[in-house]
């Protein structure tokens, strides 16, 4: 039986098939999930906006009670929206030029400007995690767009002569909104989210707001104003079955489903002071602020407002690629963006904001031509930089250009310091976990190190590593491929490495090195297929700088690709993984499938 299944046409099923150096042979598909048990989401926590010492901030706090821990934005923020996977956060943020969209990590790291504003409020996400929608507008004009995570392809998706505002966006591809004349309270509508005309959910003289879907995208929560104050309904996704939630004295709005659609936070408002509240959803209406079905989720100091839930659990995201950053210098490099072929890095970094990763991963060769200190600032920094705290890297031969890689481990560890996130300078070897996964990052370039053989520095570390994590699955990232269809391979020099990895069980070797993409078949150090204790090989050299040609087709490769640069997306679970090739600009995927850990 195999321990993996791919996800391809039949033309890109090419092992042992002979191929022309411009040959392509591999077929774009649409993007399409990788077939793999989903992991179950859990309750994470609570993303609110709320003041500290007159400011407005952003906290998250666990629904157990624990204390919240304010997000770090630079600056007046609110409006907070955690993404699918719970790893990022969307927020408006305020200055001197409007609100503007801004995203980043829930610790506060990597954020990122995505509109220009200066009306621009009320993000939400797709179900994706690769784009956001939000209202745009002066108040009483507003209306409602798109855009992608990465500040590109900004879309307006409603035209009325009206206010549009509230968007929420479902897991069935709809984005429901509150349209609201002069004449008439606000109703709730939805759209495709591809655009189209808008249909109604809700009417009536009640103005209804705040919408919210359930992770399932069939059911909708909202606050309707009524005669002693705003209670939660909610309401099928056509409007049908429309129910009360809560009668409780004062005013309740903003409802937040939880990942597990069993409970909603709320904000409630009462003589002035505003609290959020947790509700365990049942058939009846909570009219009691001691009800066995409400927790109250801190105090009313913080003046809370726009609760949004967190999920957990999901299989943390890894994406990957070398061969990244033109030298300033180059003739292609346009500024960053790249010309044909070439110095597309832009690109490629743009794809990293459109997902929810745990690490990236960049096997070598991160900066060209030299890897100086300088063109690692102004080339590769403002673009793969704006993720840099999650970048793990490993040298290629481009680094060691700069003599001992200096420009290298000065711009990951931090000007002179001896290790970091580069690991040991002087080594440029370390290892990591990511979820329960094992992650080991070597040194090619051998002659820098004092070699690669058997007994040399780094291979009696290598072994030492793999003896202390005996990890279910482990993952290995270098510079120089051992196995190839193109011109560039490490040949012999890696074979010890490959030996002490497969003597381990390690599962996956990802390289670059090679300016394109190719997958193998799981093998053994010497090039047989194994099955059962292969180790696949991933060749990812497509992080921008240039495409290559493919010399021959090398025996035990599955797919080979070098019509686009992109990266590769490893969701890396318990017991396996899947990878998918996602393609520069449009995200779409060109080879996709699932593996088994050993």
């Amino acid at each position: 039986m195999f321990p993996y299944t791919v996800h391809c046409s039949p033309r890109t099923l090419v092992a042992g098939v002979s191929v022309g150096a411009a040959a392509v042979l591999a077929v774009l598909s649409a993007a399409a999930p990788v077939a793999r048990a989903a992991a179950t989401l859990e309750n994470g926590e609570i993303a609110f906006a709320g003041k500290l010492l007159g400011k407005r901030v952003i906290y998250m706090r666990d629904p157990d009670l624990r204390g919240p821990r304010v997000v770090p934005t630079r600056g007046w923020a609110g409006e907070p929206a955690v993404s699918p996977g719970g790893r990022r956060i969307a927020f408006t943020r305020r200055g001197r030029l409007g609100a503007q969209i801004w995203t980043g990590y829930t610790d506060g790291t990597a954020l990122v400007q995505l509109t220009s504003g200066p009306h621009d409020f009320g993000p939400r996400w797709s179900p994706a995690g690769d784009a956001v929608v939000f209202a745009r507008g002066p108040a009483g004009a507003r209306d409602i767009y798109s855009v992608l995570a990465d500040g590109t392809g900004l879309r307006r998706l409603t035209f009325a002569s009206s206010d549009d505002r509230f968007p929420a966006w479902s897991a069935q591809g709809r984005i429901a909104f509150v349209h609201r004349t002069r004449d008439a309270g606000g109703d709730i509508y939805d759209i495709p989210a591809s655009g189209g005309r808008p249909r109604r959910i809700t009417r009536g003289a009640a103005d209804d707001r705040s919408p919210a879907w359930s992770p399932t995208g069939r059911t909708l929560a909202f606050a309707r104003d009524g005669r002693n104050g705003r209670d939660v309904y909610l309401a099928s996704a056509d409007g049908s079955h429309v129910r009360r939630l809560t009668a409780l004295p004062g005013r309740e709005s903003e409802p937040a489903w939880s990942p597990d659609g069993r409970w909603l936070a709320f904000t409630h408002r009462r003589a002035g002071r505003r609290r959020l509240y947790l509700l365990r959803i049942g058939r009846r209406p909570v009219s009691r602020l001691d009800s066995r079905r409400l927790r109250a989720l801190g105090s009313s100091h913080a003046q809370p407002r726009s609760p949004h839930w967190q999920a957990t659990g999901a299989d943390p995201v890894v994406a990957a690629a070398g061969d990244i950053a033109c030298d300033p210098a180059d003739r292609n490099f346009g500024g960053g963006l790249g010309s044909g072929r070439f110095c597309r890095h832009r690109q490629t970094s743009d794809l990293l904001l459109r997902m929810d990763l745990a690490a990236i991963l960049a096997p070598g060769d991160i900066q060209y031509e030299d890897g100086k200190l300088w063109k690692f600032q102004q080339s590769f920094d403002p673009t793969w930089g704006r993720l840099k705290p999650l970048i793990r890297p490993v040298p290629g031969n481009h680094e060691y250009e700069d003599p001992g890689a200096a420009g290298y481990f000065d711009y990951f560890n931090g000007l002179g310091q001896g290790t970091g996130p580069a690991g040991p300078r002087g080594q440029g070897y370390y290892s990591f976990h990511v979820g329960g996964w094992h992650v080991i990052a070597l040194n090619s370039e051998c002659e820098q190190i004092g070699g690669c053989g058997a007994g040399s520095p780094q291979e009696h570390w290598l072994r030492a590593d793999l003896a202390a994590h005996p990890a279910a699955c482990t993952l290995a990232f270098w510079h120089s491929p051992r196995f190839t269809s193109g011109r560039h391979s490490a040949e012999g020099t890696m074979l010890p490495v490959w030996n002490a990895l497969y003597e381990s069980g390690v599962d996956v070797v990802l390289n670059g090195h090679e300016h394109f993409y190719e997958r193998f078949a799981p093998q053994t150090p010497a090039g047989a297929v194994d099955l059962a204790r292969g180790i696949r090989q991933f060749t990812v050299g497509t992080g921008g700088r240039s495409r290559f040609a493919y010399v021959t087709a090398a025996p035990n490769s599955e797919v080979r690709e070098n019509r686009w640069s992109g990266v590769l997306r490893l969701t890396l679970q318990d017991q396996g993984y899947g990878w998918e090739l996602v393609t520069a600009p449009t995200g779409r995927v060109g080879d996709s499938g699932v593996g088994s850990c050993h």
